[in-house]
C-alpha cells in the first residue's frame, strides 16, 4: 500500500488526477475506517460572503477525510450559525470568518460557543481576510480559537490538511 492520505475523493472515477481510498482502509497507527458505517463530518461554514462557502465547497466537496464523507452547513452570520448549531448536533469544525457584521463578529461568536453553548469539543478554525484586526500571535493565544488561518494565503491543498488535523483533534477529545 503506498502513502497514507486522510482524504480522498468521492467524484465520479473518471477524474485521472484524483486517488481514491479503499472502502476499508488501515492507516499507519492500524485504525481501520470503514466509509460505509461512519456518519459524515459535519463541517459549518459561517461567512458573510457566498463566494467563501462556494470556493471551501469547491475545494472540499465530495472529500472524504479519515474515511468519512464531509457534510456542509452554511451560515451568513453569527446569529445564524447560533441557529445552525442549536438545530445540528455532531458539528465537528467550523470555518469561521472573522469579520461578518461587524469586525469582530467571529471572536465573539467564537466566545459564545465556548463560553454559554460550552462547545468546547468544536474545532474553530478562523479564517479572516483582514489580518491587521487579529493577528496570528493573539489567534494562537485565544484559548477559544484551534486554528488561524488567512484566506489570501490558504490553497486547497492547505485547506484539505488543515480540515483533517483538526479533525483528528476533534476525535483525539471526544475518546
Amino acid at each position: 500500500m503506498g502513502s497514507y492520505s486522510p482524504y480522498a475523493s468521492n467524484v465520479d472515477e473518471d477524474d485521472d488526477a484524483l486517488v481514491f481510498m479503499d472502502e476499508a482502509s488501515d492507516i499507519e497507527d492500524g485504525t481501520e475506517f470503514d466509509t460505509d458505517s461512519q456518519v459524515p463530518w459535519r463541517i459549518l461554514i459561517v461567512d458573510d460572503d457566498p463566494d467563501v462557502h462556494q470556493s471551501t465547497l469547491f475545494a472540499l466537496g465530495g472529500e472524504t477525510i479519515h474515511g468519512r464523507n464531509l457534510h456542509f452547513h452554511h451560515a451568513y452570520s453569527g446569529a445564524e450559525a447560533i441557529d445552525v448549531l442549536s438545530k445540528c448536533d455532531g458539528i465537528s469544525v467550523i470555518l469561521l470568518d472573522v469579520v461578518m457584521e461587524t469586525p469582530d463578529a467571529g471572536l465573539k461568536l467564537a466566545h459564545y460557543i465556548r463560553e454559554t453553548l460550552g462547545q468546547g469539543d468544536i474545532r474553530i478554525i478562523l479564517r479572516t481576510g483582514q489580518p491587521g484586526l487579529l493577528s496570528e500571535r493573539e489567534a494562537r493565544e485565544n484559548d477559544e480559537i484551534n486554528r488561524y488561518v488567512l484566506k489570501s494565503q490558504i490553497t486547497r491543498t492547505m485547506l484539505m490538511d488543515v480540515v483533517a488535523s483538526e479533525l483528528l483533534e476533534y476525535l483525539g477529545s471526544e475518546a
